[in-house]
């Protein structure tokens, strides 16, 4: 069994491969393009237990790898944080990291929700968010309206 450890930025991922003893096989930094990615994990052989931080673009990045590797792994960020806090912090460590938490069996885990679930929340937040921005618009034109001494007849407010 291998276990890769995946620090996840904006463009690109560090990945740790590492052993059954711990003894790092590959590293490096991998570009977050599908394409890159299948690339990268294409170089390693045998059954594969990968582990990435929940960030921002982690839905992207499980639907791409999934089916890919043996299993996936969500990691919290804080707890992890908590577990591996290091004065030295940079991607490679922190792939290294989490790489051995997976490999100990150490790992704080994040709840990853089905994709009819992850669709529906992502539905919902779009939603959510179109209905602030009409808010926020909404809210300025009653105040350049006031700003100008006009007064909105069609204002449930007034």
């Amino acid at each position: 069994m291998k276990y890769i450890g995946l620090d996840v930025s904006k463009k690109f991922s560090y990945v740790t491969v590492m052993d059954e003893k711990g003894i790092v096989e590959m590293h490096g930094k991998v570009d977050n393009r599908e394409e890159a990615l299948v690339a990268c994990l294409g170089k390693v052989e045998g059954d594969c237990s990968l582990v990435m931080e929940a960030t921002r673009n982690w839905y992207y990045l499980y639907e791409t790898l999934e089916g890919r590797v043996k299993e996936i792994h969500l990691a919290h960020p804080l707890k992890v944080r908590a577990i591996a806090e290091a004065r030295i912090k940079t991607d490679k460590i922190d792939s290294k990291i989490l790489a051995d938490l997976l490999r100990v069996n150490m790992l704080p885990e994040s709840y990853i929700p089905p994709q009819d679930v992850r669709d529906q929340r992502e539905q919902l937040r779009y939603r959510a968010s179109l209905v602030s921005l009409q808010t926020q618009v909404k809210n300025k034109v009653h105040a350049l309206l006031d700003k100008n001494g006009r007064h909105c007849p069609y204002s449930a407010e007034r």
